[in-house]
Formats: C-alpha cells, sequence, structure tokens
C-alpha cells in the first residue's frame, strides 16, 4: 500500500477493478455456449478426464489427471458446452463452512479467452454465495517462481478474476512444482 493512501479506499478501487474486469470477461461468450450443473459422478469424471488430456501444457502429469478424475466425482462440477459437446468445466472442494476451493478448472485451447472460464467462476462462486457462511474461495496453481509461460497465462486470469497471492507452498506439489496459493474474497459478490 502506497504512503498515505486509506486502505478503504484502496479496497473499494480494487473491487470495483475486479468487476470491471469480470464484465470485459463475460461480454464476449460465444453464441450457443450453455452452462450446466453436473450430478451424474460417471459423466463429471469422463469430462473432466477427456479435457484434462486435450490440454497436456498445463495437465502433463498422469497421475494428476488420474487425481482429477477421481476426485471431481464427490465435489460440485459445472460444465461448459458448445453443442451440447463439454467444452469446459469447473470443480469446487468445499473445505470448512468459510471457505471452499477451485479444486480444478479447464477450458479447451480453442476456447480460451472468450469468458468460459470466467462465467465458470463467477457461476460457481453465485452458488457458494447460496450457502450462506461462505467467504472465501481459493486455488492452487504453478507459483511464479517456474517459469512455465502456460501457468503466467493461468495467474493472469486468476487476478482479473479477482484472486491475490497468499502462500507459495514449495512442498505440497515437489520443488520443481511449487504451488501458490490464491485467495478471494466473496464478501463484495453479489448473491
Amino acid at each position: 500500500m502506497k504512503t498515505g493512501s486509506r486502505p478503504g479506499k484502496t479496497q473499494e478501487l480494487d473491487k470495483r477493478r475486479s468487476r470491471k474486469d469480470e464484465r470485459e470477461l463475460f461480454s464476449n461468450l460465444p453464441d450457443g455456449v450453455s452452462f450446466e450443473h453436473v450430478t451424474c459422478a460417471e459423466e463429471k469424471s469422463l469430462i473432466c478426464e477427456n479435457t484434462l488430456r486435450n490440454l497436456p501444457e498445463w495437465f502433463g502429469i498422469e497421475q494428476a489427471i488420474l487425481d482429477y478424475v477421481k476426485g471431481v466425482r464427490e465435489q460440485f462440477f459445472l460444465t461448459a458446452r458448445e453443442q451440447n459437446e463439454p467444452v469446459g468445466f469447473i470443480s469446487i472442494l468445499d473445505h470448512n463452512p468459510y471457505t471452499s476451493e477451485i479444486y480444478v478448472i479447464a477450458v479447451l485451447k480453442e476456447f480460451q479467452g472468450q469468458g468460459l472460464g470466467g462465467e465458470l467462476i463467477r457461476l460457481a462462486e453465485k452458488e457458494i454465495m447460496h450457502q450462506g457462511s461462505k467467504r472465501y474461495l481459493t486455488v492452487k496453481t504453478l507459483s511464479d517462481s517456474h517459469p512455465d509461460p502456460f501457468y503466467q497465462k493461468t495467474r493472469q486470469f486468476y487476478y482479473k478474476m479477482g484472486f491475490y497471492p497468499l502462500e507459495e507452498l514449495k512442498a505440497l506439489w515437489g520443488e520443481k512444482n511449487p504451488c501458490l496459493l490464491m485467495i478471494k474474497s466473496l464478501q463484495h459478490c453479489s448473491r
């Protein structure tokens, strides 16, 4: 924070900036895209596996893919579809009454940059907020101490969505894959 700035004003500017970025993300959604809450465990796993296997730049570790495919089965799950074909998804893990985590989110390359990931997060936040006591949404991603250009784009996306770095966890995924824990307050999100 700059010397002499008022915390309340800085926070309000951050909120307005975040809302402006979100409006820009959602204004370019392609025609024919729909979003659906998926409850069938097998369908969640199938959508997850097919999507992740088509994104080797982000999901190139086989055991991680298998873990996600298994892990999404019991989690809240939304998918984005174009002409009824899945083109992206988000899965949310509830940690406690106050915090949820983006367990995994993925959008096929040809649909990235069109607002689908942002809309998936917005819709998931709306669902989380209906639970009443949720205050925070977290996400784990590859830290900026790793030079991966694909994850640089991912972190920029999360910044646009209102997430802030909380902590680097070097031991979680191993020294070669330092994890960045990011957090977003849901208190300013509209219900």
